[in-house]
């Protein structure tokens, strides 16, 4: 017995440092009870009283025959069973074995050392768990006999903590490796490649063994090298990068724009640099481009009026400071217009590319071209030195230059066209110190330039702001009369001379305006159609005019068959794509005979598209309506366009009128008129008859139908209605 706690006690004190720190750790003294008695007995007894005090389980087995001893209650409550469910039995058959066949090499570990200072093996617990332990067994002698005696510590916090570390490296290692977005890994102490991702070798096309072991510099990575020891002195400073943008090169040489956030991280023992290498290349050339569309002409591609304005605040601060002058010319195309409704949009936009064009071969390259919009484009002359004349006079010939390269004949799509413009000019000397000011005082020179007969140019004076103003003021006034329905229509009769019968009339606009009274079209009618607003004049007068003949006709004070009504069409009007639908639609709404109304066209409407102009009267023509040429002999088209149209009338114009009958030229040109019309088998009206002798002209010359003065002025309805009542007596 004496051998058994001399055993035990030199077991305990010799191996507390030996063991792991779980068991070198237990402070044994205060269960340790030194031998009261020098026996066997009190010795073994010593060692049960320590064994059933050991904070450690422990298990004491019989190695003669593998049965277990006694269990101690740290045993009993680490694993949940009992001592009666593992005393006596084999102890192969403890049910703390998670395996059976994890005991045999555990024993022959035992037989073959005598000792097992370590070993890592699972126990299945009372609940089913599995507890991992760190165990330990050595010889014990106990009451005479050989026994195992054996220690396990609970290491599940232990293990729990080198899984959850081998699980968080593990999902390091994926995210690194695998992340979406490039990731490169430094040694901090002397900045070389520790490791680089798949997708770093798929953006920067560098291989692991490219780059490992070397720094980004050695590798050529920076494409400012310079700039590194700032960033790098930024990262020590803040201990972190955020989205800072840097340039890199790739393996191919290509330039990646990157913004690059790192951290600094513990590897180990190792402190390192973890980067993210952002490539946002694309990202910035796509906002490269949205900032080039906000600020240039998507058609042109020249500066738009944002970026116009912000050039003129930069060259107005510096002509201030240097005593320069600039200039601002604004230019708009004459009647272009008409190309878009001839030719087409895309013929349009190839006449607008050529301008610009022209205009940037015509200026220096210290100057602006910029396109506001439509057919709009402004010219910056900056840098002007001398007095407020001299620079007058540079504009004055630069423009004059540009007037006549942008003359110069073009041809477009197989179109040959010669295009002019109207140029306004303001000077930063004279006419304002903001862009808003020089680009609206360019503008008031712009509608003085064309005011004076187009293809002109005209620098800003005080007084043409009045003009403007003045055309303002029309157009809001206009905007609110066709809101308020202030328009009216008056009617001057057409008349057969042989007859003295009204036969029919051509319907004319008037304004019936607040303050000034019944105004006259040639007040107005230019801001109309100029301002699109003619559009809705228009069919206005459409509608009214098939009103008027439906209540002429329901009075039975017209004959249908002898009586038309005309209406004037303006080119914009006709120019339309609905302008057939809407006649159309106002003959059916007040369901009158197509052949009672007939529309009045220019030679101007000709000539803008001949193919457009022939379709569209053939369709009206096709459900009975007539069409007349008005103010014939005064345009600029083609005879050989006459015979293509599908044409009832001849209005010969009253200018010809007044002086046939004591101007030989007028009265060859009226009989010339008179002469055509009978060939073309056309009918004939004479506008603008005054005298009887005007008349008596015409009739010799067998042109018996006119209008004018010497019959009636345009009257208003009621008095239209009494001349017919009238006539027809």
């Amino acid at each position: 017995m004496h051998l058994v706690t001399a055993t035990a006690k030199s077991y305990f004190d010799k191996k507390k440092k030996s063991l792991p720190n779980e068991f070198a750790s237990l402070n044994l003294q205060h269960v340790w009870a030194p031998a009261r008695v020098n026996s066997r007995k009190t010795q073994d007894d010593d060692f049960l009283f320590l064994f059933h005090r050991l904070p450690i389980a422990c298990v004491l087995t019989r190695v003669a025959d593998s049965s277990v001893l006694a269990v101690n209650p740290a045993c009993e409550q680490m694993f949940g069973w009992g001592a009666s469910q593992i005393v006596n039995q084999h102890s192969s058959k403890m049910p703390l074995w998670t395996d059976l066949h994890q005991r045999d090499p555990f024993l022959d570990q035992f037989s073959d050392t005598g000792t097992i200072n370590q070993c890592e093996l699972s126990f299945r617990c009372s609940n089913g768990q599995i507890k991992p332990c760190l165990v330990y067994v050595g010889h014990i002698e106990m009451n005479g006999q050989a026994c195992r005696l054996s220690m396990a510590h609970d290491i599940s916090e232990r293990a729990e903590a080198e899984l959850a570390l081998k699980q968080s490296e593990a999902k390091f290692s994926a995210l690194f490796i695998d992340s979406p977005e490039p990731y490169v890994l430094f040694a901090k102490h002397n900045a070389q490649i520790v490791e680089i991702n798949n997708r770093f070798t798929y953006v920067f096309g560098f291989q692991p063994q490219d780059v490992i072991g070397k720094t980004a510099e050695d590798i050529g990575l920076w494409r400012y090298p310079e700039k590194r020891p700032s960033i790098i002195d930024k990262l020590l400073r803040e201990r972190c990068l955020r989205n800072e943008p840097i340039d890199f090169i790739a393996k191919d040489g290509r330039v990646l724009n990157c913004e690059i956030s790192s951290n600094f991280i513990l590897i180990g023992t190792e402190r390192c640099t973890l980067s993210c290498f952002k490539d946002v290349t694309e990202q910035k050339m796509i906002e490269a481009r949205m900032k080039h569309q906000v600020y240039h002409d998507a058609l042109t591609d020249l500066p738009n009026r944002l970026l116009l304005q912000d050039r003129l605040n930069q060259h107005l601060v510096l002509g201030e400071n240097h005593g320069l002058g600039c200039a601002v010319l604004l230019f708009d195309l004459d009647h272009f217009k008409r190309v878009n409704d001839s030719l087409g949009h895309s013929c349009g936009d190839a006449v607008l590319q050529e301008i610009s064009r022209r205009l940037l071969e015509g200026v220096r390259n210290v100057d602006t071209v910029a396109r506001l919009g439509g057919d709009e484009f402004v010219v910056l002359l900056t840098g002007l030195p001398g007095n407020a004349q001299e620079i007058a006079e540079h504009a004055r010939t630069h423009a004059t230059q540009l007037l006549e390269n942008l003359s110069t004949p073009m041809n477009i799509e197989g179109h040959g066209l010669q295009m002019n413009c109207s140029i306004g000019i303001a000077l930063s000397s004279e006419h304002g110190c903001t862009p808003e000011d020089l680009l609206k005082h360019a503008d008031t020179a712009l509608y003085g330039a064309k005011a004076s007969g187009r293809n002109n140019i005209a620098f800003f004076k005080p007084d043409m702001q009045v003009a403007v103003s003045q055309r303002l003021q029309l157009e809001a006034e206009l905007h609110q009369a066709i809101l308020n329905q202030e328009f009216q229509l008056h009617y001057q009769p057409q008349v057969d001379a042989r007859t003295q019968h009204i036969i029919g009339a051509e319907a004319l606009i008037r304004w019936n305006h607040p303050v000034q009274g019944l105004v006259g079209p040639m007040s107005f009618m230019h801001v109309l159609e100029e301002s699109g607003m003619i559009l809705e004049a228009g069919h206005w007068v459409a509608r009214q005019a098939c009103d008027f003949i439906a209540r002429l006709i329901k009075r039975g004070l017209i004959d249908i068959g002898q009586f038309s009504l005309s209406i004037n069409i303006s080119p914009r009007q006709f120019s339309q794509p609905n302008f057939v639908a809407q006649i159309a639609a106002a003959i059916k709404e007040h369901q009158i005979p197509t052949q009672c109304l007939k529309l009045e066209i220019t030679e101007g409407i000709v000539i803008h598209n001949i193919n457009d102009t022939v379709e569209k009267m053939n369709e009206l023509r096709g459900i009975g309506i007539r069409f007349a040429i008005d103010d014939f002999g005064t345009g600029y088209s083609s005879l050989s366009y006459l015979k293509r149209l599908p044409l009832d009338l001849l209005k010969i114009d009253q200018s010809f009128i007044r002086d046939c009958t004591h101007d030989s030229n007028d009265a060859e040109i009226v009989r010339a008129i008179i002469a055509m019309a009978r060939s073309l088998k056309l009918e004939l009206i004479a506008e603008g008859v005054e005298t009887a002798e005007q008349l008596a002209f015409l009739q010799q010359q067998d042109c018996h139908t006119y209008q004018g003065y010497y019959f009636s002025r345009a009257v208003a309805e009621t008095a239209f209605c009494q001349l017919l009542v009238s006539t027809s007596a």
